[in-house]
This record gives C-alpha cells, sequence and structure tokens, in this order.
C-alpha cells in the first residue's frame, strides 16, 4: 500500500511503501545555477516559513526566530513579510519540517529538492521510503518536546558531518526523490519477486529492500 503522512501506529514493515509529499512547485523551478550558488552562501542556520496552524507545532517554531540566524516566521503575519520562501530554503544550512494539515507537508521534499537539510519535528511519521533509506544520514528528527532546544542541537552538529549529510542529500534527491514513483513501483516489485521466491521454496535474498535497492 502507497501512501504519504503514514503514521507509525498504522505502518506494516514489508508491505506499506510510505510515499513524499512532491514539491509544490516552488522547489522545482530552482535552477542547477540557483542550487550551485547556494552551496557557498548557506548563512542562515535554520529557517522556517509557513502557515501555522494553532494546533500544530508551528507556532513553537516560530519562537525560536532571533533575526539573525535563525529565522522562523508564520506567512500571513507583519515579520514574514521581508523573507521569501525560496530564498530561505537556499540560504539555509537546516530548514525545519513541521507537520502540517498532515503528518508532514511539502516541505520536507522541497528542503532536499533545495538542498537544506530537513528538520523533522514529529512523533509518529514513518519517513519515505525508509525502507531503503537511512534518514539520520540526510535528516535530523527531533521529538516535539524538544523545539525549544532545536538550535542548540543543530549549532552542536559538527561541520564535517554536516558536509557529509548535503553530500548524501543529493544523492538522495537524484537517486530515489526525481523520480519517485519508479522508486515505489520498483519496491513493489522486488517484494513480489520476494513472495514468489518463497512460494517456489527458493531462498530469499537476505538483504531486504535497501539491499535489493543498492544495484538500482
Amino acid at each position: 500500500f502507497v501512501k504519504t503522512s503514514m503514521n507509525i501506529d498504522h505502518y506494516r514493515p514489508g508491505f506499506d511503501v510510505p510515499f513524499p509529499l512532491l514539491p509544490n512547485g516552488v522547489a522545482t523551478h530552482a535552477t542547477p545555477a540557483e542550487l550551485q550558488a547556494a552551496d557557498g552562501n548557506r548563512h542562515l542556520l535554520l529557517s522556517f516559513k509557513g502557515v501555522c496552524q494553532g494546533s500544530s507545532l508551528r507556532p513553537r517554531l516560530a519562537s525560536l526566530h532571533n533575526g539573525r540566524d535563525v529565522v522562523a516566521v508564520c506567512s500571513g503575519r507583519p515579520a514574514a513579510a521581508q523573507y521569501d520562501y525560496k530564498t530561505l530554503m537556499l540560504t539555509s544550512v537546516f530548514s525545519a519540517a513541521p507537520a502540517g494539515n498532515g503528518l508532514h507537508s511539502y516541505r520536507l521534499a522541497e528542503s532536499i529538492f533545495l538542498g537544506a537539510i530537513p528538520v523533522i519535528v514529529d512523533d509518529k511519521l514513518v519517513l519515505p521510503f525508509c525502507q531503503v533509506l537511512d534518514w539520520h544520514r540526510f535528516s535530523v528528527r527531533i521529538p516535539s518536546h524538544r523545539v525549544s532546544e532545536l538550535p542548540g542541537i543543530l549549532r552542536a552538529i559538527p561541520a564535517t558531518t554536516v558536509r557529509q549529510m548535503q553530500a548524501r542529500l543529493r544523492e538522495v534527491k537524484r537517486r530515489f526523490l526525481l523520480f519517485p514513483f519508479a522508486t515505489a513501483l520498483a519496491l513493489i516489485h522486488l517484494r513480489v519477486m520476494a513472495l514468489l521466491d518463497v512460494a517456489s521454496g527458493r531462498e530469499a535474498y537476505g538483504g531486504g529492500d535497501a539491499g535489493r535497492m543498492a544495484g538500482l
């Protein structure tokens, strides 16, 4: 079953395929030249700009705003008018990707497409393609009760680790997210083949989805 915003309480490993919400226009319009220029101009530690539903974590993220290396603003409010969404992404090392109307939002994929390391602030979300992607290598995830600690957590990450995460981010975008439907179909195909192996009495490949996808 392929689905976005999948809750860990309902996730069936080996059956479900968590799928990303695809970029909502802004991220797909970044040119290679813009992305290359951004690599040397990410002067913001963290950014977030979006609609702040009162029942969400977004107002708590906005409280982290300091106007220097953390820009976190709620769309529609006066403080947000001076900040352009795409420019924020292209000048940030990390981009907060909190839940929207569902467990996650377009911002998760958009941050990857624009080269900002996503910061996932959620306790229940099953991350897209988690069967083959080690999200710890190219994102940061914190529980909701640690939102106030976020700037300190990010500042404590060594520069060498940040560079490794950025390199992995580019690889994940190229191999898995530029053509996400192909990735999902490949996962489904591999699972069907594994089931056929079991049904026919052949020994199933022992590497799991991640091991099989390594060759794709």
